[in-house]
């Protein structure tokens, strides 16, 4: 038995006493001292209580030790740490990068011994306006406490409704109203607003950090660590951030500067500094080359340029070998080599900063060799890739806004030699690199007039975005050379944009900074002598003008945006910037404007099945759902079209999938559609067939029949309208074969873009599918888009709107008949072929040739042609290219406003698809060969007219065999009297 030890409690909480009452009387007088007089005026008796019994049974000061205090709710956390500069500060928000601080309070005491900062983590509960917190805070108003102007009386009521029980419970008049005014202020800004004003209270200055929309998580922490890394010491800060109903959230942040102890001047280094990298926090993500602005003084502009070109780097030595050249290791490298990294940043500055002064080529040769030198140096030959590809990006960079103020993220154009080894012909006209917020992009276009969508590509871990960094550059170019085969109907040519963003990327953020910084090298200010603003040396000398439209993950609200910041940045056409914009854009899923190319495409195909799809019942497998623009409307076309002739036997979104084998109900994928339901939403008891199901993908078995449903249903043909790119590839593709080698859908119409890739599509085909490619099946949204832009060039938007029901229902039938025009040539050319050329390879050839023969005419049409309109014969035909509404009502615009290159660009593709689609392919290729492209191309537009004439005198003859004799004029006639005019016939 253990000898029991007895302790008088007593004695003991004695000696607490007298050691608490000794740290006391040292510590409170201390406290009370030392502590910013503000924090005393904005916690009360009780919370200081709290804090200094915290700090007294916390041994903060003595024994350097740190402390939370955390709510019971959790929403609320007071640290007190020893230290009292950013640094430490800095520390402590490392702890909560996920969190959405809402409102923070930091107090540094005045010798820098200790820390003490709250946050409060959102959403908090807003005020009522009823409240009777708000209610004496209007009363305050009325009685002139709050001195506030009686016409903004009601917004700053609306205000109050924005802010938090907390904020109201710490009311201060003054504070209150800067920050409503300041929400005034930035509300329409996407920059971030930085004041440093001056004497604010006695021996203080401020720094005023305001910004609209700002970043969820992280955003005090980006702004502090610029405090720290400039050794700026702060007194106090305040954090404050407003969720304002319909409009823009705002964060607003306060530094309190001793003068004692900084005194900055608006016009010193020191402060001009300190505001370009605040400037920048909003759309600055932390990332490990941080390390160079704390280590070695560089600007956060500075780290996003070699973040740009490690990024850039890293798109093009992935292939060479996926291990070597890991984002992390381009990280290493550049940080190992840091003296290298300087001096690449050295001959950057000299090729493009707009105020050197002296000799720039010289210097800049100067430069360029001593970088090149550092790099033979280095040892080890993968840094020294990496550190080449660096230099390459510099080197073949034409433009960038790095140096303009105000910027919301980086842009550089770039020139395609950068692609080389790649073969001349192969490579794209131009090139656009963007680096934003957790998100790098691209833009890639094949010609100089060139459109298409902006897609963003989001991923949910690391992981995810390492796997998808690796083919982005890859993808982008996919997207856009296809892109370029679709656009032969079209002036413009193939582009695709693509944003990556990360999994702590903000989806609004990176489309803001990657159009803004695009718009950057796009705008010409008037009165500018050349083709940029001024801040940007240029090395391209020319402008260029760009034309987007919407792709994946691009909402409404993105494109209201691009089109309006498209304007108030001065673009020259702002109208045309953008498509499918709300109202005065034609929105593609409200009019199926793809899916109807696609659905004439699978009839035709059909057709060439020995199917008659008026007649006779087919099958469809989908990829897409009810959701998806053009899976919804393919759908939605097929029961239109053919009724219960379409079986759609098989659907598969996101969320799951749905299969009956017997067709699913028609009333209930309607449903579906119209309440912009998922696939996993079919009611279950709709289904009839022998083996149906519908899965979700919340289960993982659903997701793995999701996954596996487009290979395994059976139907006549399947129309991909949805899912990632190479979703079908090579280590796959024959999962698309039943048991017995047969495909599981004999035809393919490629609603989606690059769902399937090249070289398994051409597997698939010699294992029997007849495939129409993306290129041929979904080009009518494109032609659409160019049209919706065709009439923003010179159409305000309420000119538009007054046309818009007319001139969408005549281009519907234009985007028909130009679908219908190149499937009925590609299935012709098919069957003459006899089984020796695929679909694929006619389509491609076709784009190709058409593309070729635009770019001939379109050249010679530049050289001979001064203005369009002064050749009747040339506005005919650009009159006949437009819907009828549009040319009768905007005649003399069409002719005289739309821009030259535009007009000849059209003029030249048009002419040379219908060239094709009407007289085959391979005779104008062969024509042109044989005789000068002018005389070949007026001289069909001169037969064009003749015969146009002839059919129309036939239709009104009345002869027995009037339909005989029209389809031999429809496709023998131009081409029987071109060849006559040519002296070939």
């Amino acid at each position: 038995m253990s000898e029991k030890k007895t302790v008088d409690p007593t004695n003991i909480q004695k000696k607490v006493v007298e050691r608490l009452q000794k740290s006391a009387a040292d510590l409170i007088p201390w406290f009370y001292s030392d502590m910013p007089e503000y924090y005393f005026l904005t916690h009360g008796e009780e919370e200081q209580i709290t804090h200094v019994m915290a700090l007294l049974s916390g041994m903060v000061r003595k024994e350097k030790q740190s402390l939370a205090l955390h709510s019971p709710c959790g929403t609320k956390v007071t640290h007190i740490t020893p230290g009292g500069d950013m640094n430490a500060l800095a520390g402590v928000l490392k702890r909560y990068q996920d969190k959405d601080i809402e409102i923070a309070r930091v107090y540094s005491s005045h010798d820098d011994s200790l820390r003490l900062d709250t946050f409060v983590f959102g959403p908090q509960p807003l005020c009522s306006l009823d409240a009777q917190s708000v209610k004496n805070v209007m009363g305050m108003v009325q009685d002139g406490t709050v001195e506030l102007g009686s016409e903004n009386v009601g917004d700053f009521r609306n205000f109050l409704g924005s802010v938090s029980e907390d904020y109201i419970e710490k009311f201060e008049p003054g504070r209150v109203l800067r920050h409503f005014r300041t929400c005034g202020c930035v509300e329409n800004q996407e920059r971030v607003q930085i004041l440093l004003e001056k004497d604010v209270h006695p021996g203080f200055d401020r720094i005023s950090v305001a910004m609209a929309n700002p970043p969820r998580t992280s955003l005090l922490l980006r702004v502090v660590n610029v405090f720290a890394r400039e050794n700026i010491p702060v007194d106090r800060a305040y954090s404050d951030q407003f969720e304002r109903g319909e409009n823009a959230p705002v964060a607003i942040m306060s530094f309190y500067l001793d003068k004692e102890r900084i005194d900055l001047d608006e016009s010193s280094k020191k402060w001009l500094r300190l505001k370009r990298q605040l400037e920048m926090t909003k759309w600055f993500a932390p990332h490990g080359l941080e390390a160079l602005a704390y280590e070695e003084g560089w600007e956060l502009e500075q780290v996003m340029l070699m973040q740009a070109a490690g990024e850039f780097a890293h798109q093009f030595l992935i292939k060479k070998d996926l291990h070597a050249y890991t984002s992390s290791r381009i990280v290493y490298v550049i940080l190992k080599h840091r003296d290298v990294a300087q001096k690449l940043f050295d001959y950057f500055e000299t090729r493009f900063n707009p105020a050197f002064v002296g000799d720039r080529e010289a210097v800049m040769a100067e430069k360029r060799m001593i970088a090149r030198a550092a790099i033979r140096d280095v040892g080890n030959s993968i840094h020294r890739d990496i550190l080449t590809y660096i230099y390459k990006f510099f080197r073949y960079t034409l433009r960038t806004n790095y140096y303009l103020e105000h910027k919301l993220g980086l842009s550089f154009r770039l020139d395609p030699l950068i692609l080389a080894p790649m073969p001349r012909e192969e490579r794209p006209f131009g090139v656009y690199c963007f680096h934003g917020p957790y998100s790098f992009a691209f833009q890639v276009r094949y010609r100089d007039t060139a459109r298409g969508g902006v897609r963003v590509v989001r991923t949910w871990s690391q992981e995810e975005f390492e796997m998808e960094s690796n083919r982005l550059f890859d993808e982008v170019t996919k997207l856009a050379s296809a892109q370029q085969f679709k656009n032969k109907d079209i002036p413009e040519g193939g582009s695709k944009a693509v944003i990556l963003l990360g999994p702590e990327g903000d989806i609004d953020l990176a489309v803001k900074s990657m159009v803004d910084s695009f718009l950057d090298l796009l705008v010409i200010p008037e009165g500018v002598d050349g083709f940029v603003q001024p801040g940007i040396v240029d090395y391209l000398g020319r402008e260029e003008i760009i034309f987007l439209g919407p792709d994946e993950n691009i909402t409404p609200n993105h494109i209201r945006w691009i089109a309006a910041r498209a304007e108030l940045r001065g673009y020259k056409w702002p109208s045309a910037f953008m498509s499918s914009k709300p109202g005065a854009g034609i929105a593609h899923k409200e009019y199926g404007v793809t899916s109807e190319g696609v659905i004439v495409f699978a009839d035709e195909l059909l057709r060439t099945l020995g199917i008659d799809p008026d007649n006779e019942s087919f099958t469809v497998k989908i990829t897409g759902g009810p959701a998806g623009d053009v899976a919804s409307n393919v759908m939605r076309f097929l029961m239109r079209d053919y009724g219960e002739n379409a079986k759609i036997v098989a659907m598969t979104d996101g969320h799951g999938a749905a299969y009956d084998p017997d067709g699913m109900d028609h009333a209930e994928l309607l449903r579906l559609m119209d309440g912009n339901f998922k696939a996993s939403h079919f009611d279950k008891s709709k289904l009839t067939g022998e083996g149906a199901f519908v899965v979700s993908t919340d289960e993982p078995e659903g997701t793995r029949i999701r996954n596996t449903l487009h290979n395994t249903a059976v139907a006549d043909i399947f129309i991909p309208s949805g899912g990632r790119p190479d979703t079908i590839n090579m280590s796959n593709w024959k999962e698309f074969l039943q048991k017995d080698g047969t495909p599981s859908a004999r035809g393919l119409v490629e609603g989606a873009n690059i769902f399937i890739s090249a070289e398994a599509r051409a597997e698939m085909e010699k294992a029997g599918v007849l495939a129409v490619p993306g290129p041929s099946a979904n080009k009518t949204g494109v032609i659409c888009s160019s049209y919706e832009i065709l009439a923003g060039l010179i159409l305000s938007e309420e000119e538009f709107l007054e046309i818009k029901d007319e001139y969408v229902a005549q281009l519907i039938d234009i985007l028909r008949d130009r679908a219908r025009s190149e499937a009925r040539v590609l299935m012709r050319e098919f069957k003459l072929a006899g089984g020796k050329r695929t679909i694929t390879q006619l389509s491609f050839e076709l784009s190709e040739s058409i593309n070729s023969l635009a770019d001939r005419v379109a050249e010679v049409l530049n050289d001979s042609v001064d203005r369009v309109a002064d050749d009747p014969q040339l506005v005919e035909v650009l009159l006949s290219y437009c819907p009828a509404v549009f040319a009768e009502k905007y005649r003399d615009r069409i002719v005289n406003d739309i821009p030259r290159g535009h007009q000849l660009a059209l003029l030249a593709s048009f002419v040379s698809a219908k060239m094709l689609y009407q007289e085959g392919m391979g005779w104008a290729d062969h024509l042109v060969e044989l005789r000068d492209i002018r005389d070949v191309f007026f001289n069909y537009l001169d037969q064009d007219k003749i015969v146009d004439g002839l059919l129309d005198e036939v239709r009104k003859a009345g002869l027995e065999h009037a339909d005989l004799i029209v389809d031999i004029l429809e496709n023998s006639g131009r081409k029987k009297l071109t060849l006559n005019k040519l002296g070939l016939g």
